[in-house]
């Protein structure tokens, strides 16, 4: 964000639309993060990948569950993927689509660490599991994130029996993920994220629409979607918690667009300003200047001197006797 960005406008565009959040009906899919009943969930274990994930039943079958996580798009890194660095495997596995969100000090966006605190909570209860890493968000210009990823690969050996999905063009134009999985990595359903635009209409009502993963921008107002996942460490019972990406729809560009165009108004301000100016002529050098030096030697009659004064007007050339008469 340039600092034309209106912080204080967007985060009121953000209030309400929070506000507006805590109205809508809750559906299976339509489920604001304040809204969520931790306690009338479950934490299950699962194979393939291995892990633990925060589950509910919603008429009577067990459903992954997924909040909703409106806020300001501070960080990301996002598709499409031009190009890998390293192709090895231990550099593969790590490769993901990351999300930032923060709430420049939003009261409602600030609630939301206490939804993190229950999960938490929720998962260091589950049996079997002897310790547990707390989620790692960080801080944007000291106000609190919600961050979100999701890795784009699956290693082959955790989901054996899974295929793989391939890539779409906004994601892998170049097929650079493609020639780096070979044989050891897959794409599954948990490295799939929706990109997303939501459309109002007049009447209120609004739907989503497929975006270009390309087209968010830090200072984006956007709504996250992310569920609870608690993924093995490597040393027997311990586990990390992640808050994994499943989908980002963008709300609203205006607050960014309108920085932008700020930003660029100035920039082309200031260019005219600088053309304007006139061309700078290289001054003459100071061999041209003409100087005026104490003339030596005795004034007689008529207004004449003796031979004894300067050749040229040169003091330089003067005789080693030379004086002025006062």
């Amino acid at each position: 964000m340039n600092y034309l960005y209106e912080v204080n406008d967007a985060k009121l565009w953000l209030e309400s639309y929070t506000q507006q959040c805590l109205q809508d009906p809750m559906t299976s899919n339509n489920r604001y993060i304040n809204l969520l009943d931790v306690n009338d969930c479950r934490v299950v274990e699962y194979s393939e990948p291995p892990c633990l994930r925060l589950t509910k039943e919603v008429e009577g079958e067990i459903e992954e569950v997924t909040v909703r996580v409106p806020g300001i798009l501070c960080s990301k890194t996002l598709p499409p993927v031009l190009g890998l660095r390293s192709n090895k495997p231990e550099h593969v596995r790590y490769v993901r689509q990351f999300a930032r969100c923060c709430g420049f000090g939003s009261h409602s966006f600030d609630e939301h660490a206490g939804i993190f605190k229950q999960v938490y909570a929720a998962f260091a209860a589950a049996p079997n599991l002897a310790e547990l890493d707390d989620f790692d968000f960080g801080l944007y210009e000291g106000h609190q994130c919600v961050d979100l990823h999701a890795r784009y690969l699956t290693e082959r050996r955790y989901v054996p029996s899974q295929p793989h999905i391939p890539f779409t063009p906004d994601i892998d134009p170049n097929h650079a993920l493609e020639i780096a999985r070979d044989t050891k990595f897959i794409r599954v359903e948990e490295n799939v994220v929706q990109y997303s635009k939501r459309v109002t209409q007049d009447d209120g009502s609004y739907h989503y629409e497929p975006l270009h993963p390309e087209e968010f921008k830090e200072g984006d107002v956007v709504e996250a979607v992310g569920s609870f996942v608690a993924f093995p460490t490597g040393t027997a019972g311990e586990y990390c918690m992640v808050f994994c990406l499943r989908g980002l729809t963008m709300l609203t560009n205006t607050f960014r667009e309108k920085s932008r165009l700020a930003r660029n108004t100035k920039i082309e301000r200031t260019e005219t300003r600088e053309g304007r100016r006139k061309k700078r002529v290289k001054p003459p050098t100071t061999q041209a200047l003409k100087r005026s030096f104490i003339q030596y030697g005795r004034r007689v009659e008529g207004g004449r001197r003796a031979e004894s004064g300067t050749v040229g007007g040169d003091p330089t050339k003067a005789g080693d006797d030379s004086r002025m008469v006062v």
